[in-house]
C-alpha cells in the first residue's frame, strides 16, 4: 500500500471491505444479546443456577456479548452467569461442533443443555470446547457460561482467587465475555492447528499442520494447500493423500512462491494460505489465514526487516477505549489510531500487557505496522506473588503465542516487563526456551527494561540469546543540557564518552553493558488532554458509568479547583488554556528526548510512551482517549520521528553575554547520502537575523555534524532562536528545526544594593556573594529586623544548623523577612502520595516535600507555573516553566503548603493508595498542588520559601543569578 494514501481514503477502503464480509454456513455467531445474573455473593454453583429451571426463576438482565461488565454494572467484579439459546441446524448432525470463545476474563466454566463441558483459565486468549454430543439438532439449545472476573478493587475471594492475584490489565477490570463467541461445524478429520513460517531467504513458506482425526479408526483424506496473492490468483499449491490415524497427525509442507512480494511497513503485501481436508465425497474442513513474507531480526547490531536496516520508532499502547474499554469502540476507531501512528512516523506499536484482539491485529497486518506481542502478565508487582504465579505466567505465554503466531505484524514476543521478583527472574530462561519451542520464527525479548538481569534477545531460529540493552527512562519536562548529555552517554564505553566530551556523565538504564546494542523501549513525557472537549464527547457518546467518563470529569474539576486554590486561575481563567500549554511542553520534551536519542549511534531505536492516553497513564498519550491528536504533542513528536532531522544544541542554553556560546547543528539521515543546502540563522525577538551561515554539503547517511562553532554574544541581549532549514538541490525543503536561547548581559545581572544577612554553614552561597563583591553580615539573634536574611543549603541532619534555622523563624515572627533558597522538609511517604494541606506553622523545616518523580513527572504532566512577581523580574512569567528555567526547575516542591503561591505546580496522583501497591484501574488519583516559590506570613514577618535550584547553578546559569538578585531586591524592598 502506498504510504501517501490519505487517512480518509484508507478508512473508507477498510470500512467497505468490512461491510462486504460473507457469511459462512459452517459457523453461527453467538454475539449479541445474552441473559446474565451477577452473582455477587458467589452462591450460584451451590444453588445450581446452571440448571435452566433454576436460572429462569431468577431476576436476570440482558447484556451485549462482547462487552465488559463495567459497561453494565459500575466497577463490578466477581461472578456472572450468562445464558442464551441457539437453534442448531439439523444439517450439522454427525459433524464435530465446537463453541469458540475469543476471550473471556478471567475464569470460565461452560454448560450446554445443562451438561458440563469444562473450564478455562486466562482472560485474554481464545479457547474452545467440543459440544456435538450434547446438542439437540434442529432445536433450541441452551448455553450457560459462569465467569469469575479478576478481583482488583475489592477484597472478595472466589474459587481460590483473591485480590490482584491473577493476570490483569490496568486499563479496566474487563470482566466477562469481552470478545466474540461462535459455533463452528466441521468433519471428523479436521485442522486442529496450522502454523505458517515464512522463509524469505528461499522465498518459501512452511505450513506446519496438526490434523486431528476424532474417530477411533484411520481414514484416508486429501490435503489440499494453495497460496493466493492479493488478487486471489494462486501462486503456489500442493495436494496429497494422507492416512489420518486417530488423534493428532503432524505434517509440515514447504511451498515455493515465485516473484515474491515481501511485506513491509511501506508495502504490507499479504498472501492467503488456504488448506482443505477432503474426504471421498465432502469437504471435512477448511482453514485460511492471511500472511506476509517478512523476517524481523538483528544483523551487525542493527534491527533489520527483510535484511534491510530499520531504525525502530515504536509507540507504547495501552489499548484502552472510551466506551468499550478493552475492545475498540469501532473498527473505524481502531483504523484511525493505527493510521495516526503511522502518520506520526512510527513503524511499530508496542501493545502493553494485553494481547491485542483479532480485529486490531488484522488491521496492523493490512496497514503495515510492526507489532510487539506481549502477555497480560505485568510482572512488576502484579499479579501478587502466590503459589499459582508461575503456572499463570506459563499459561499466558503458551496461549498467547499459540494464538497469535500467524500474525505478520507481530515480529517479536516480549515475555516480561521490569521484573523485580526472584521467582520471575528465575523463569526468564525457561520461558524464553518455551517461547522458542512454540515459535521458532520470531525474535524474542525476555524482559523489557532489563530490571532482572539485563535484557536478552533471541534471534529467529536461535536458542542461544544475544545480550542486549533494553532501557526505560523518563526525563520529565526539562530536557536540559545534563539530561540531553545523559542520552548521548547511554551505553557508551568510557573511551567513547571521553571522545564525545562526556566524561563523568551518567548514562541511563539498569544492568546496561557499555558498547552493546541498545534500545530505549520507554521514553517520553505527559500532558493533560483537552478535558473540556473530551467531556463534551463523553456526554454525547460515552457511557456514564464507566471509569473513563468519570475520571475525565473528576480530573477536569480537580484542575479547576487547584487553579483556584493556588491563584493560578488568574493566568488560566479558562482551564483549557492550561491543557494546551501543557501539551506544548510535552511536545517540546518528547522532541528533545528523541533528538538526543537519535544522536547516539549505539541506540538503534526507541518506544515513545504513549500513543493513546487513559487510566493511570492518561497524560502520556499523543492522542486523547477519543483518538484526537493532542496539538503540539503529536506534531512535535512527529517532527522528531522523520527519517531526516537536524537536531540543534546551544551550549549553554542560557548565555552570559561576555562568555559566548557554542552552536551545534547535526544531521540524522536514515536515507542515502544526498547533496543539500543547510541554512542556519540566529534571529532576535523581532525576527531580525543577527548571524547566519549557508552550507552546500552532503547530508550523509547516519549522523553528521554541520556546524560546531563558538559564537561571540557580547553585543547580544534578550531572547533569540536558531533556525535551521535543509533543502535538496532542487530547493525542496527536507527538514527544518528551531531552538530558543537567551543571552544575559551585565545590565540584566546588576548587583543588588541591599543590606543582607546570611546563614550558610555549607558555604557555597557565601562564596558566590564574596566573589561578586556583595557584602553581607552573618545572621545572629541580635540582627535588626529590617535586615533580610538569606538562608543557603539546609541540612536537617546538622542539629546546630537547624537550631539556627529556628532562630531565623523567631527573627521572622518578630517582624523580620527571610529567604530560604533551598527549602527542606519531610519527604511525602509512598510513591507520590499527597497529605492534607500543610499549615505555615510547619515552615521552614517541616513542609511536606514531593520528590523528583512527583515534581518533574515521568509520563504524567507535572506542571510548574510562574506568576508575574518581582522574584521573576525580567524573566518570562504567567506560563509553565520551560526554556530559561530548564536548569533551575525544581526537583522538589512543597505539597499543599499554605501561603501565597508565587510559583508552584499542579499535578495528580499516579497511583492512589500506592503505599500498599493497590494499583489503580479506574483512573488516576486526585489533583493536587504544591509550591515552588511561596511567601508565608509567620507572626509579624514573612518567609520566602523556594525549591528552585538556584544555589546549584550560581556562576553556571545566569537565570540562577538573576533569581537570587531578584529575591534579594524583593526582600530589601520590604523595608523601604
Amino acid at each position: 500500500m502506498n504510504t501517501c494514501v490519505t487517512y480518509l481514503a484508507v478508512l473508507f477502503l477498510f470500512i467497505t471491505i468490512g461491510a462486504c464480509a460473507q457469511t459462512d454456513t459452517n459457523t453461527i455467531s453467538l454475539n449479541g444479546r445474552w441473559n446474565i445474573i451477577f452473582d455477587d455473593t458467589n452462591e450460584g454453583i451451590e444453588k445450581q443456577w446452571y440448571l435452566n429451571e433454576v436460572f429462569s426463576t431468577l431476576n436476570s438482565k440482558t447484556i451485549e456479548v462482547p462487552s465488559c461488565w463495567e459497561e453494565t454494572e459500575k466497577n463490578y467484579e466477581g461472578v456472572g452467569f450468562y445464558t442464551r439459546e441457539v437453534n442448531i441446524p439439523a444439517s450439522w448432525e454427525g459433524k464435530i461442533v465446537e463453541i469458540e470463545f475469543d476471550a473471556v476474563n478471567y475464569y470460565s466454566e461452560v454448560w450446554v443443555n445443562e451438561q458440563v463441558l469444562g473450564f478455562h483459565e486466562g482472560g485474554y486468549t481464545p479457547f474452545s470446547f467440543r459440544i456435538d454430543k450434547l446438542l439437540k439438532y434442529g432445536e433450541e439449545n441452551t448455553i450457560m457460561v459462569r465467569v469469575v472476573s479478576p478481583i482488583i478493587l475489592t477484597d472478595k475471594r472466589i474459587d481460590g482467587m483473591g485480590r490482584q492475584e491473577v493476570p490483569m490489565w490496568r486499563g479496566a477490570i474487563a470482566g466477562g465475555i469481552w470478545q466474540g463467541v461462535k459455533l463452528s461445524a466441521k468433519g471428523h478429520t479436521y485442522l486442529a492447528d496450522v502454523f505458517i513460517e515464512p522463509r524469505i531467504a528461499s522465498d518459501e513458506v512452511v505450513l506446519n499442520m496438526c490434523i486431528n482425526n476424532a474417530d477411533a479408526y484411520a481414514s484416508n483424506k486429501q490435503v489440499k494447500i494453495r497460496i493466493e496473492d492479493s488478487d486471489g490468483i494462486v501462486v503456489s499449491e500442493h495436494s496429497e493423500a494422507i492416512e489420518a490415524l486417530p488423534g493428532k497427525n503432524e505434517i509440515s509442507r514447504i511451498l515455493k512462491i515465485d516473484h515474491v512480494n515481501y511485506w513491509s511497513t511501506d508495502d504490507p503485501y499479504l498472501y492467503k494460505a488456504i488448506v482443505h481436508i477432503e474426504g471421498e465425497k465432502t469437504n471435512e474442513d477448511t482453514w485460511s489465514h492471511k500472511f506476509g513474507m517478512r523476517e524481523f531480526s538483528v544483523e551487525n547490531d542493527v534491527f533489520t526487516l527483510n535484511g534491510k536496516p530499520i531504525y525502530l520508532k515504536a509507540a507504547f499502547f495501552e489499548g484502552l477505549y472510551p466506551v468499550k474499554l478493552a475492545y475498540p469502540d469501532s473498527r473505524e476507531m481502531a483504523i484511525k489510531e493505527i493510521l495516526l501512528a503511522k502518520e506520526a512516523g512510527f513503524n511499530m506499536i508496542r501493545p502493553w500487557r494485553k494481547p491485542a484482539p483479532p480485529m486490531w491485529l488484522d488491521l496492523c497486518d493490512s496497514l503495515g505496522v510492526l507489532t510487539v506481542g506481549s502477555l497480560v502478565t505485568e510482572c512488576m508487582l502484579r499479579p501478587i506473588s502466590t503459589p499459582r504465579l508461575s503456572h499463570m505466567v506459563e499459561n499466558e505465554l503458551r496461549e498467547t503465542i499459540l494464538n497469535n503466531r500467524n500474525r505478520t505484524c507481530i515480529v517479536q514476543w516480549e515475555l516480561f516487563n521490569e521484573i523485580n521478583r526472584p521467582i520471575l527472574a528465575q523463569m526468564l530462561n525457561s520461558m524464553s526456551v518455551l517461547a522458542r519451542e512454540l515459535d521458532p520464527s520470531r525474535m524474542i525479548l525476555d524482559e523489557s527494561g532489563g530490571w532482572g538481569e539485563g535484557a536478552n534477545i533471541y534471534l529467529p531460529n536461535e536458542r542461544i540469546p544475544k545480550k542486549f540493552n533494553d532501557i526505560h527512562h523518563y526525563s520529565g519536562s526539562q530536557v536540559c543540557e545534563a539530561e540531553f548529555d545523559g542520552y548521548l552517554a547511554t551505553a557508551k564505553t568510557e573511551e567513547e564518552k571521553k571522545a564525545l566530551g562526556l566524561t563523568g556523565v551518567k548514562s541511563y538504564g539498569k544492568h546496561v553493558v557499555p558498547g552493546m546494542m541498545t534500545y530505549l523501549s520507554e521514553v517520553g513525557y505527559g500532558s493533560t488532554p483537552d478535558l473540556t472537549a473530551n467531556n463534551k464527547i463523553f456526554e454525547e457518546k460515552g457511557n456514564s458509568i464507566v471509569a473513563p467518563t468519570l475520571y475525565h470529569k473528576e480530573l477536569n474539576e480537580g484542575y479547576i479547583a487547584a487553579l483556584d486554590k493556588t491563584g493560578f486561575d488568574k493566568i488560566y481563567p479558562n482551564v483549557r488554556d492550561l491543557y494546551l500549554e501543557e501539551q506544548k511542553i510535552h511536545g517540546m520534551a518528547n522532541k528533545r528526548m528523541l533528538e538526543a536519542t537519535r544522536l547516539n549511534t549505539t541506540v538503534k531505536g526507541y518506544c515513545v510512551h504513549a500513543l493513546v492516553g487513559g487510566d493511570w497513564v492518561i497524560g502520556a498519550g499523543l492522542l486523547d482517549l477519543w483518538r484526537n491528536p493532542k496539538t503540539l504533542v503529536y506534531d512535535l513528536t512527529k517532527a522528531a520521528n522523520q527519517p531526516q532531522i537536524a537536531p540543534i544544541r546551544i551550549l549553554p542554553r542560557n548565555v552570559y553575554a561576555d562568555k559566548g556560546m557554542q552552536l551545534q547543528v547535526f544531521g540524522v539521515n536514515e536515507s542515502t547520502d544526498e547533496k543539500v543546502q543547510v541554512e542556519v540563522k540566529v534571529l532576535d525577538d523581532n525576527q531580525k537575523v543577527v548571524w547566519s551561515e549557508d552550507l552546500n554539503v552532503s547530508f550523509l547517511s547516519g549522523i553528521s555534524t554541520f556546524i560546531d562553532s563558538h559564537l561571540d554574544t557580547k553585543s547580544l541581549s534578550g531572547s533569540y532562536s536558531v533556525e535551521v532549514k535543509i533543502s535538496d538541490e532542487a530547493g525542496k525543503l527536507i527538514t527544518e528545526n528551531e531552538q530558543a536561547f537567551d543571552v544575559f548581559n551585565q545590565s540584566q545581572l546588576k548587583l543588588p544594593d541591599v543590606q543582607i544577612a546570611v546563614l550558610d554553614p555549607e558555604g557555597s552561597l557565601k562564596a558566590f556573594l564574596g566573589a561578586k563583591g556583595l557584602k553581607y553580615v552573618e545572621f545572629s539573634q541580635s540582627l535588626n529586623s529590617d535586615i533580610p536574611v538569606l538562608v543557603g543549603k539546609v541540612n536537617k541532619k546538622n542539629k546546630a544548623f537547624t537550631d539556627k534555622v529556628l532562630e531565623v523563624k523567631d527573627f521572622v515572627k518578630k517582624g523580620g523577612y527571610a529567604v530560604f533558597l533551598e527549602t527542606t522538609g519531610n519527604r511525602v511517604p509512598g510513591f507520590d502520595r499527597v497529605l492534607d494541606e500543610v499549615s505555615t506553622e510547619a515552615l521552614p523545616l517541616n513542609a511536606e516535600m514531593l520528590a523528583k518523580w512527583a515534581t518533574r513527572g515521568g509520563w504524567a504532566a507535572k506542571t510548574h507555573i510562574v506568576t508575574e512577581h518581582p522574584v521573576f523580574n525580567e524573566l518570562p512569567t504567567n506560563m509553565i516553566m520551560h526554556g530559561v528555567y530548564e536548569n533551575v526547575h525544581p526537583v522538589e516542591a512543597m505539597s499543599k503548603q499554605e501561603g501565597t503561591y508565587i510559583a508552584g505546580m499542579i499535578g495528580y496522583d499516579h497511583f492512589p493508595n500506592h503505599d500498599d501497591m493497590l494499583r489503580h484501574y479506574n483512573g488516576p488519583g486526585e489533583v493536587w498542588w504544591a509550591a515552588d516559590v511561596l511567601e508565608a506570613n509567620i507572626g509579624k514577618g514573612q518567609m520566602l520559601m523556594s525549591t528552585l535550584r538556584i544555589i546549584d547553578f550560581l556562576d553556571k546559569d545566569p537565570v540562577a543569578e538573576k533569581l537570587l538578585y531578584n529575591m534579594m531586591n524583593y526582600a530589601g524592598s520590604k523595608y523601604k
